[in-house]
């Protein structure tokens, strides 16, 4: 009889706190969700002119937006060209080797350390 008057508080309880946590989860809250823009046209990135401007667009542009260059830290020429190659050799990036040079180029001029 004692074993039988636990079982039923113990199920009690854990009924009354499943009742209380779906309640809990049936209140609204007041989460204020950020909206689209309401024309995604409107966000434009561009990247500067500089040489190797079109060897960079025909060659990274394909994986890489504009805005992800952006982000990138200033780098040496030494580092942009190890990235370039890892881009080549690690991930197969169509880049041709006559390319690299003119690309880490166009990236130290407008991402390079200063």
């Amino acid at each position: 009889m004692k074993y039988f008057k636990l079982k039923i508080i113990v199920l009690f309880s854990l009924c009354a706190g499943y009742i209380i946590s779906c309640s809990e989860a049936n209140k609204k809250t007041d989460n204020k969700i950020a909206s689209a823009p309401e024309n995604l046209n409107s966000i434009v990135t561009t990247l500067p002119k500089a040489p190797g401007y079109k060897t960079f667009q025909n060659n990274c542009l394909i994986c890489h937006s504009a805005r992800y260059i952006q982000m990138q830290p200033n780098l040496s020429e030494k580092t942009w060209t190890s990235l370039v190659t890892k881009m080549q050799k690690s991930f197969g990036a169509p880049v041709p080797d006559s390319s690299v040079k003119e690309i880490v180029q166009y990236l130290v001029a407008i991402k390079g350390k200063r």
